[in-house]
C-alpha cells in the first residue's frame, strides 16, 4: 500500500458514508463537506480537504478522489463508472462491501501467520533459557557429584555454551527475521513473493485459492452492477487478483469468450467449478450474474474463515505439544542420569 493510500478499513467506512448521503439525496460536494465537519480522525483530514476542494472547483467526485492519491485504481475505476451511469450510490454501497470484506480476510490471514509465529518465538526462548542457563547450573551440580554430563544432554550443553560464546550471530539472525518479516508484510514486492509462496506451500495452497476467488467474484459483482460489459469486468477484477495460477484461468476464460458465454468459458478455464459454476451458468439466463457473484463472493469468504480457523486449531495444539516434548527431553535427559547419581550415594 501506498505511503499515502487509506487501509481496506478507511476506503470501506468512506463508501459506506458516501453510499448513505447519496441515499440520502445529498451531493457529493455536500456530502464530502457533512465528513469534513464530523472527522475525527486527523490523518484522514487533508484528504478530505484536497477531495472538497476538487469539487468546489467543479471537479467530478472522480476526478477529485484521484487527486487525493489515497484511493487504489479499482475504486477510482468504478466510481467514475458510476459517475457516468447514474449508479454511484450503488457502486458505492458495493465497494463498501468489497473492501469491508478485503478487510476482514486479511484479519484473519494476519492472525493465522501471527499467532503460530508468536508460539515459534515462545518456544524458542523457552529452549534457549533451558540451555543456556539451566542446562550449565545442571552440570556444575553434576561436577560437584563427581561426574559430568553425557549423551544428548551433553551435546545440547555444548550447543548452549556455543550460544553464549556467539551470540552476537543470533542477535543479528534476529533483526534479519525481523525485517524480512516487515518486508513480507509491508513490502508490494514482499507481499507478491508470500502470496506465491502461500499459493504452493500445500497447507496453504486451498486458502489462497479462495481468498482470490473471492476477490475475483466480488470485482465481478461490482463491475458488473455498474453497468461495464463482461470483457472490461474480467479485466478490472482480474487486477484485483494475486494468485498466479488464477490469474492465468482468468486469462484463459477471456479467451474462451470469443466463442462462449461467460459461464461455459469460467467453467471451462477452471474458474470456477461445482456448484458455483451451475449458478453461474442459471444467472446467466435471468440476467442476475452481478448478484449471484456476490453471493459467490459471500460463501467463498465464509469457507475461508472456516479453513483458517481450522487451521490455527490444528497448529495451537501442535505447537503446545512440541514445546512440551522438547522441554520434557531436555530435563529428563538431565534429570533421570542425576537421580540415578543419588540413589547410588
Amino acid at each position: 500500500m501506498k505511503k499515502n493510500q487509506l487501509t481496506n478499513s478507511e476506503i470501506a467506512s468512506f463508501t459506506s458514508q458516501m453510499a448513505l448521503v447519496l441515499h440520502a439525496g445529498i451531493s457529493s460536494y455536500e456530502g464530502i463537506a457533512i465528513m469534513r465537519e464530523d472527522n475525527d480522525i486527523e490523518e484522514i483530514q487533508p484528504i478530505l480537504d484536497i477531495i472538497f476542494e476538487q469539487l468546489d472547483n467543479g471537479n467530478t467526485l472522480f476526478h477529485s478522489l484521484s487527486e487525493s492519491h489515497a484511493f487504489p485504481s479499482f475504486m477510482l475505476n468504478m466510481v467514475q463508472i458510476g459517475e457516468e451511469s447514474g449508479e454511484l450510490e450503488e457502486v458505492m454501497q458495493s465497494l463498501s462491501i468489497h473492501y469491508q470484506r478485503l478487510y476482514e480476510n486479511n484479519e484473519s490471514l494476519k492472525s493465522a501467520i501471527t499467532y503460530p509465529l508468536i508460539m515459534m518465538v515462545m518456544m524458542f526462548l523457552v529452549v534457549l533459557v533451558l540451555i543456556t542457563q539451566v542446562l550449565p547450573i545442571f552440570n556444575k551440580v553434576f561436577e560437584q557429584l563427581g561426574s559430568s554430563i553425557t549423551g544428548f544432554s551433553k551435546v545440547v550443553l555444548d550447543f548452549g555454551i556455543m550460544l553464549s560464546s556467539h551470540s552476537y550471530i543470533f542477535i543479528g539472525l534476529f533483526f534479519i527475521l525481523i525485517i524480512l518479516f516487515f518486508y513480507f508484510t509491508k513490502n508490494e514486492s514482499g507481499k507478491n513473493k508470500l502470496y506465491d509462496f502461500l499459493g504452493r506451500w500445500r497447507f496453504t495452497k486451498n486458502i489462497s485459492l479462495k481468498l482470490s476467488l473471492s476477490k475475483f467474484t466480488s470485482g465481478m459483482s461490482i463491475a458488473l452492477s455498474s453497468g461495464l460489459n463482461i470483457d472490461d469486468s474480467l479485466d478490472m477484477a482480474a487486477s484485483l487478483v494475486d494468485h498466479k495460477e488464477l490469474k492465468e484461468r482468468i486469462k484463459h476464460a477471456k479467451e474462451l469468450m470469443a466463442e462462449k458465454d461467460l459461464a461455459n468459458s469460467l467453467v471451462d478455464a477452471r474458474v470456477l467449478t461445482g456448484m458455483y459454476a451451475r449458478l453461474i451458468k442459471l444467472s446467466g439466463r435471468t440476467g442476475d450474474v452481478d448478484l449471484v457473484m456476490r453471493q459467490i463472493a459471500d460463501q467463498y469468504d465464509q469457507e475461508t474463515n472456516e479453513r483458517i480457523h481450522h487451521l490455527i486449531s490444528i497448529i495451537e495444539p501442535t505447537l503446545v505439544a512440541i514445546l512440551s516434548i522438547l522441554v520434557g527431553i531436555i530435563l529428563l535427559s538431565v534429570m533421570l542420569p542425576l537421580m540415578g547419581i543419588m540413589t547410588s550415594l
